[in-house]
């Protein structure tokens, strides 16, 4: 009596195992990279088809060591992704999360962060979002001399790819009237 008590327990036990190892080589098949494309451009409209993004929604694409780095804004975030070219083509990538900004009690909020190629080189990135409407541009001092960055239209978003360590830059709104605000170092 216990030989057969024992198979019958065996039986949903051994169809567990044998469910998890082919939920297991499945999903890793399912994983196993993005498909390449004959032109970064190609490979550009498969990676915003994938986050859903509308190709109006890109706000600017920049070259990095031979990749592109394309910045662009998804239900009010802000996003960069890449292209990278490889022995077989083209390849999407986002190794980066969304960089949400929600301050309308603030006129406007800073962010950075880095983003690793896929060739492994790190490009910091100082981001941020105005609110207050009087607000055309923000001067971002760091690297050298100050540099003016334009806001985006509808998602009035700023960015821009510096050397200096985030901590150092720093960051300050140019009002309508061409005053200057009052400058905030980024921490």
């Amino acid at each position: 009596m216990s030989k057969i008590h024992t198979r019958l327990v065996m039986v949903p036990v051994m169809l567990y195992v044998i469910c998890l190892l082919i939920g297991c080589s499945h999903a890793s098949s399912a994983s196993s990279g993005t498909p390449s494309f004959r032109s970064a451009e190609q490979a550009v409209e498969y990676g915003l088809h994938e986050e859903q993004v509308e190709l109006s929604n890109v706000l600017t694409t920049i070259t990095v060591d031979g990749e592109e780095l394309i910045f662009y804004e998804k239900d009010g975030a802000f996003g960069v992704g890449g292209v990278n070219e490889g022995p077989s083509g083209y390849q999407w990538y986002r190794s980066s999360p969304y960089l949400n900004f929600e301050g309308e009690d603030t006129p406007y909020m800073t962010g950075g962060f880095t983003v690793r190629t896929s060739k492994g080189q790190d490009v910091n990135i100082l981001a941020g979002k105005v609110f207050d409407p009087k607000i055309t541009g923000m001067s971002v001092q760091g690297d050298h001399e100050a540099q003016e960055l334009s806001i985006t239209g509808r998602s009035r978003f700023f960015f821009t790819v510096h050397q200096s360590p985030f901590s150092e830059l720093e960051v300050t709104p140019v009002l309508a009237a061409g005053a200057v605000g009052h400058p905030d170092s980024f921490h």
